[in-house]
């Protein structure tokens, strides 16, 4: 079956595509993980923030300027 340099080749990328599908995936779920402690993080603060009778500071907007 693997004496033919087809069968080699065509084994060797269908191994190589499913590894760097793979390796996506794992990469993917970490940044997902990530962004997922800093909203529990996030939304820990504002808790913190309320129980403590302050609001969260909002995000001041940027100036817009015209040219004259």
């Amino acid at each position: 079956m693997l004496e033919n340099p087809m069968w080699a080749i065509a084994l060797s990328v269908c191994i190589g595509a499913f590894l760097g599908i793979m390796t996506m995936a794992l990469i993917s779920a970490e940044r997902y993980s990530k962004y997922h402690a800093r909203v529990h993080e996030l939304e820990h603060e504002i808790k913190q923030l309320k129980q403590r009778g302050r609001k969260p500071q909002p995000k001041k907007k940027p100036v817009r300027r015209r040219n004259a």
